[in-house]
């Protein structure tokens, strides 16, 4: 065993107990003694972890007040009933307050629906992409066969629910 003279700095902040220092080229390279299913187990935790706090953003946001969630009934009942025209026809309150809303830009009650319809399937389909995100990120880490394979599969599973969290600020037209 040869001793070295280091004159850098040298903190254990921020780091795991089971992480050790090496010396390479004076350079400081930290590894981590943990065996890979350790990794694993903790990266299929975080994945879910992340997908589920997404998921619970996205629902709050389209359930955010029960005035949606009846919006998007009553457009999905009007669309059902053929979307009825005329000055005796039906047109559901939350249907009907959009359209005149949207007076200026001449929108018609189906115009109406047809958004709010449009926009609670944007959140459906955000939805659908964050499941299959996480589904497919956990079954990546259940086959890496490294460490720093799991490692890099996490950090690109966290930039992808970054880039669907800013999906979700530009899903609503109201």
């Amino acid at each position: 065993m040869r001793l070295l003279r280091f004159d850098g700095e040298f903190s254990r902040a921020g780091r795991r107990d089971s992480e050790v220092a090496h010396l390479v080229n004076e350079l400081i390279v930290w590894s981590d003694t943990r065996p890979t299913e350790t990794y694993r187990t903790e990266a299929i935790g975080a994945i879910d972890a992340a997908g589920e706090a997404l998921r619970l953003a996205v629902i709050s946001k389209m359930t955010q007040t029960p005035e949606y969630v009846r919006a998007e009934q009553h457009a999905r009942e009007y669309r059902a009933a053929g979307y009825p025209e005329g000055d005796d026809a039906y047109v559901p309150p939350g249907v009907a307050s959009w359209a005149m809303a949207k007076w200026r830009a001449g929108w018609t009650a189906r115009q109406a629906a047809d958004d709010i319809l449009a926009t609670a399937d944007r959140w459906y389909v955000l939805l659908d992409d964050i499941r299959a995100l996480r589904l497919a990120n956990k079954e990546d880490v259940r086959h890496a066969a490294t460490a720093g394979e799991i490692a890099t599969i996490v950090a690109d599973m966290e930039a992808d629910m970054q880039a669907l969290a800013l999906q979700m600020n530009t899903t609503t037209t109201e």
